[in-house]
This record gives C-alpha cells, structure tokens and sequence, in this order.
C-alpha cells in the first residue's frame, strides 16, 4: 500500500515537472539566451577620406547558437551624408566567419563629410538552443565622429 501511494506520488511529481517544463516560453528564453554588441574592432571615428567599419557581433550564451541554415539579414542604413556604407544588406555569408555560432558582421564605410553620423543596423536572425528555436529581431545604433 506504501509503494502505491510512492508511486502514485512520484508520477504525480514528474508530470507537474514536465507540465513545467512544457510551460517555459522559448521566446523569453530565446530573448536572455544572447547580446548583440558593437565589437571592439568598431571605427569610432574617422578622418573625411577615410574607409573604416562598424562591426557587430552576435554573442550566444552557453549552449545556444545562431542558426547557421535560418535566413539571416542586416539591413543598414546611414543616419546621413557625413559617411557612405559600401553595403546596406548583408547575410550569413557575409559573416567573418560565416560558419561560426556566434557571427560577426563588418559594416564597411568611407567617412564622406565632418561631422557626426549614426549607423543603424536592423538585425533578423533565428537563436537556438537543443529544444526550441526562436526569430529575433534587434536594432543596434552605432555613432560615428568624422573629423
């Protein structure tokens, strides 16, 4: 009779943790599951004349990674004429290291006029972990000082 009522107990245990685990919301997950950065090899300022690049990275945590079949885009734009980018659309394949978990993106540009211009980068890509895989979308704004 003790053993019935352990097991029915035990059953009743592992299906509240499985109902808790069914319950967990991947996108909230998905969302802390990474940063998006603005990578140190960044171009913060520039002369007129000159090319430099704004890079951005996108840092999984432990255990997660960017889908490397999913579409992902970025779409960047200059805030105005004081630089030129020399690409808008970039993908996977524009990576660094396009087979990488954690990619990173150079965005090249020719400093144009003197003065200040932002760089905002428009980011579409798909995180995973083991059990759920989730589309984000993140916007990063990047300043720019042009002597």
């Amino acid at each position: 009779r003790i053993a019935i009522k352990l097991r029915k107990n035990l059953l009743a245990a592992a299906f509240l943790i499985a109902e808790s685990h069914a319950l967990a919301d991947p996108a909230s997950e998905a969302k802390d599951s990474y940063t998006v950065e603005i990578a140190s090899e960044t171009t913060r300022e520039a002369k007129v004349g000159e090319k430099g690049k704004v890079v951005v990275h996108i840092r999984p945590k432990e255990k997660i990674h960017v889908h490397p079949q999913a579409p992902l885009k970025i779409k960047a734009q200059a805030s105005n004429d004081a630089l030129t980018l020399e690409k808008t659309e970039l993908g996977r394949n524009d990576a660094i290291d396009p087979k990488s978990d954690a990619p990173k993106f150079a965005i090249p540009f020719t400093a144009t006029k003197a003065g200040k211009a932002d760089v905002k980068a428009d980011l579409d890509f798909f995180i995973c972990s083991d059990t759920w895989c989730v589309k984000q979308i993140r916007s990063l704004t990047i300043p720019v000082s042009i002597k």
